[in-house]
Parts: C-alpha cells; structure tokens; sequence
C-alpha cells in the first residue's frame, strides 16, 4: 500500500532481528519521511490486530490502545492491523514516544533522533567545513493511554452503552442499566427507563424490553445488550 501525506503505513519489511512471522509496520509523517516501526500483535484465540512497538520473545506485551496480553496469550502476525484505537493513535507522536519508553524501547527513539539529525545536514561541498550545532529532537510527553471499554462486562454486552458512573450504563435511547459487582463478575441488577416496559415469558425465564434494550435470560442469570437490527 503506497503511503500518501495523511496516510501512515507502507509496505512493511523485515527489520534486524525481526521474528520471520511479524511484520514491522513503518509510520509515515507528513514529508513521508519514515519515523518509527511499530509490530502486529493478536490473541491467540483470535480478534483484533493491534499494533505495539515491539512483540517481545517472552513476558506481557502492551498495545497501543492500552491492553495488556498476558503472556502465553498472543503471538505476532504479519496481517494489516485492524485495531481502529491503534490505528489512530499510531498518528499520535506522543502515544508512540510513551509506549516505546513504556516497553523500554527508549534507544529506538534516541537512534532515530540520530539518524533523522544526520539526515538534514548538507552535502560535502569544496567550501570550508562549517560548524553546526544539531538541535535533538523534542519528543512530546507520553500521556495517559485512554481508558478502553472492554466488548463485554459480565452479563452487559457494552456495545453502544456509555458509562454513566460506576456500574451505571446507558443506551442511546435513555435506559439505565445497573450492574452489581459480584466477586469478580458484574451481574445485571437493575433497569430504569421512563418508557414502557414489555416482560414476556420464554422457555429459560423472563425477557425484558424496553426501549432499544433487551434483556435475555442466560444460563444461571442474564445477558443484556441493545435491541438486534
């Protein structure tokens, strides 16, 4: 994929000491000068592929939407990253500069400071030889990853809900969904919404609709998530 002024990957090659089944993929500025490489990650039980700065033989490994893979838990892969969060955020400067220092990358940092800085001085020329003092580059400070909302919280399939406090949820069309923490698991505890309520009898329970929210009996309690369709 050739890169553009706005775009930020190109075809990727093997960098030195690359693992043969990731693939680097080399972030492009404005000028289309290449800045950085950052690796494919993915769950061995499948998903997203997100990127990070660097698949590390052993131990965790943090991608650049903040999620931390367990060791044992991820390999790296050649595919195009589809993670949109790592996506966007591998045009953020500062995301990268703090995920490289957070993976103790800090030196490829500092390597390609060198190398850009060597990059801008002028060809010989048969003119006396000039001293010239090198500005490093001033790399933005790392910020806090955002927090990601995981795809489910216990019994709450949280896509299209917004958090409204701790264990509150709401949908776009105003139903309040409390969740109650129990050991390790949210379980669903309570719905609030001003509208009509419809509670129909079904084989495993009770299932509740009101506005785009429906809850379905599950198992040994429930699963609640916006309407389908």
């Amino acid at each position: 994929m050739a890169s553009t002024a706005t775009g930020i990957y190109t075809e990727p090659s093997p960098g030195r000491g690359d693992s043969p089944q990731a693939k680097r993929w080399p972030i492009i500025d404005a000028m289309g000068v290449q800045q950085v490489k950052l690796e494919s990650v993915r769950r061995k039980t499948g998903g997203r592929i997100h990127l990070t700065p660097k698949v590390p033989k052993t131990g965790p490994v943090t991608t650049l939407c903040g999620q931390t893979l367990a060791p044992g838990t991820y390999s790296p892969v050649d595919g195009i990253p589809d993670c949109t969060h790592c996506i966007r955020r591998s045009k953020d400067q500062s995301r990268i500069s703090g995920a490289f220092f957070a993976q103790d990358e800090g030196s490829e940092l500092l390597r390609l400071s060198l190398e850009q800085a060597r990059q801008r001085r002028p060809e010989p020329t048969d003119a006396p030889p000039k001293l010239e003092v090198v500005k490093p580059i001033a790399w933005p400070a790392p910020k806090a990853p955002a927090e990601v909302i995981p795809d489910r919280l216990g019994e709450l399939v949280t896509r299209g809900f917004r958090p409204a406090g701790e264990g509150v949820w709401r949908s776009p069309g105003g139903v309040i969904i409390k969740m109650r923490k129990a050991k390790k698991d949210w379980r669903f505890e309570e719905l609030v919404f001003e509208g009509s309520v419809i509670a129909t009898r079904v084989d495993d329970g009770i299932r509740l609709r009101a506005g785009d929210v429906e809850v379905n009996p599950a198992g040994d309690g429930f699963e609640v998530q916006l309407k389908k369709g």
